[in-house]
This record gives structure tokens, sequence and C-alpha cells, in this order.
């Protein structure tokens, strides 16, 4: 028998932005609030690819690790009956029910965490099924939760937040407006095709009239699809993540308006803000209620108010200055790891009282 409380966290790897920021970065608080703490992501994770580059050894290689991971999986379910409070961000070994099916029938005091619009498609039943069966979900912003409260009624937003100690805060003493401004686009490059390439024509038309370069930090080098376009890359480091403020001047985050993207959580815009950078940001789901419109960034919806947003604040030290610290304030304030574990741990006690 455990002495304290105790948490299994299930989640898709050790590295991917909804593992590290929806469970991961909890842990040591949650220890701290003596909660034993097990994280088990999926081994090997579902990003991995075979080092073979023969197409038959590549094949054989990959499904054998795949049956690893379900391997893995399964043992991760079994120790799941004993403890006090299972969390599940957003499923355990791809599509299906198979292993959520099982958990449940092991240990059904499961929190289901989701942070994206993974209930549209194809995974619909298997979300569903995981919303209406779970004890409680903790969806990632308000779009998302309409789609839990449909299954269940224990639905609590837990947006996305940041820790926002880790960051280097960007100071604005020695920021004279010299130099070649950098704006730049944060992200994985798996959401780099449908969230920054529709934008590359706006921005390179922009640089026609405005001095800046376009820094993509991202995991490897992408090819633009936009010829002509003064940019550099970055290459994203988790270590070097908290640099931000060291490596661009003005974030932007821009999105399509559609299913899919209004289901994003915003952690591009919080991590820009932890680091006191300016942000630019289309008005598309949560960016709207994290963005306070001419005080912590700007809102821009067609091509007209993006070039009148990053105008004034390449041409505005001060304005930089002013929005930034701004911002900076509002997510330690609002989006911030101090300010949302209470809550995780009062959901966490609620779940741990129901019977098993």
């Amino acid at each position: 028998m455990r002495s304290m409380p105790s948490v299994i966290g299930m989640t898709n790897s050790a590295f991917d932005p909804a593992s590290r920021v929806r469970f991961i970065q909890f842990i040591p608080g949650l220890r701290k609030a003596g909660w034993e703490t097990l994280h088990c992501p999926n081994r090997p994770d579902r990003q991995w690819k075979s080092p073979f580059s023969n197409r038959i050894a590549g094949g054989l290689h990959y499904r054998g690790a795949r049956l690893l991971m379900k391997y893995n999986r399964w043992r991760d379910v079994a120790q799941a009956e004993a403890f006090d409070v299972v969390f599940v961000n957003r499923d355990l070994a791809g599509n299906g029910t198979f292993f959520e099916k099982r958990l449940l029938n092991r240990n059904s005091r499961v929190v289901y965490d989701f942070d994206d619009a993974v209930h549209i498609g194809r995974n619909e039943p298997a979300v569903r099924w995981m919303c209406r069966n779970a004890a409680w979900v903790t969806p990632g912003n308000e779009y998302l939760a309409r789609f839990a409260r449909e299954e269940n009624p224990h639905v609590t937003v837990i947006p996305t937040v940041i820790d926002t100690e880790k960051y280097y805060v960007r100071s604005y003493t020695q920021d004279a407006g010299n130099g070649l401004l950098r704006v730049g686009w944060s992200g994985s490059d798996q959401s780099i095709a449908h969230g920054l390439f529709p934008y590359l024509n706006t921005l390179a038309e922009l640089q026609k009239t405005l001095q800046f370069e376009l820094v993509i930090i991202t995991n490897s080098e992408p090819r633009l699809p936009v010829p002509g376009i003064r940019w550099r890359f970055h290459k994203w480091e988790e270590a070097d993540e908290p640099n931000l403020g060291k490596h661009i001047d003005i974030g932007i985050m821009p999105l399509l308006d559609n299913e899919f993207q209004r289901g994003k959580c915003g952690l591009k815009l919080l991590q820009y803000m932890a680091a006191a950078i300016p942000t630019v940001a289309s008005p598309v789901g949560v960016n709207s209620d994290i963005t306070l419109e001419g005080r912590t960034g700007f809102l821009a919806s067609d091509n007209e108010q993006w070039g009148r947003a990053l105008k004034a604040l390449v041409l505005d030290p001060a304005l930089r200055a002013e929005l930034g610290t701004a911002g900076r304030r509002r997510c330690v304030e609002h989006y911030s790891i101090g300010r949302w574990l209470p809550r995780l741990l009062e959901i966490f006690e609620n779940v741990r009282a129901l019977k098993p």
C-alpha cells in the first residue's frame, strides 16, 4: 500500500509539446505537494523512425519497435491499477480504444486530457468514448470543452501554461531599436505547413517596406514555398527553448480559422509572452483570450492588420518594451504553473476520492 497519494501519467512521448506542457512540467510541483508521481511515455515514442535506409530492413525494424511500444504500454496499463489517479494525455498507443478500455477496466479513476482538436476526423469515436468514460476531463480550452461536455459533466478547462520561472526575460534597457529586427515563429515541423506557410506571402510583401528578417525556430530546416523572403533558420532544442528572448524581437502566431486550429491552446504565444516578447497573432481560438489587444500584443485578421501591427512594433522600440513587459506580467498572473497547479491538484483529489 502506498503511504501517499499517487498519480501515473501516460503521454505520447517524453519530449513532444503536449506531453511536456500538459504533464511533465507539473511533476516537480506534484511531488512537492506530496504526490507520488510516475511518468510513462510511449517507449519507443510514436515519432520513432528506423535508422536503416534499406526499405525491408527499415520496415521490419519499425514494426518491431511498434510491437515493443505496445508491449510497454500494456505493462503501463497493468501497473496503473495500483495508483490513485491515472492521467491520460490524448491517447495511449494510437488510434482506437483497445488500451483505453483495458485501462478503465483496471482503474476507473482516469483524468482524460487533450489540448488539440483530436476529436475531429477518424479519432472522434475514441475521443468521445474517453470523454464519456473518464472520471474527469481536462480540455485545454473552451472550444474543446464544449465537445467534452456532450459526454461528461465533470469537465474543467486547464489551459496550456508556462513555467515562467525558467524563461529568460527580455530586457529593454539596451534596446534602442538599432539593427534588423527579428520577427520570429516557433513551432514543430509538423505544424509549420498549416501554421506559418499560408502567411509567408504576406510577410514577404511586408519586407518590401519594413526592415525585418523572419526567424523560424523548429526541429528541422524547412523548405519555404515562397522565394525572396529574408529568413533564417534556428534549430529548436529543448534546453534552448526558454531563451526565445535572445533570438527574436517580435513573436507571431498566425492561424487559419478552421475547426482544427480553433482547438490550438496558444503555446507559442504564451512562450513569447513569458520571455517578454511582444506578439502578433490571428484572432483564432484562445489567441483572442490570451492577447489583450494593444496592451500585450496585437490581433490581426487580414494583410492590412498584419501590416499595421508589425509596422507599429518594428518602428517603435518603446512600444515593443511596453507590450512585451505587459505580456510577461499577464503570462505569470494567468497562464503559469503557479496559477494552475492548485486547480489540477484539486481535480486529482476529487478523482482520488471516487470509488475504484
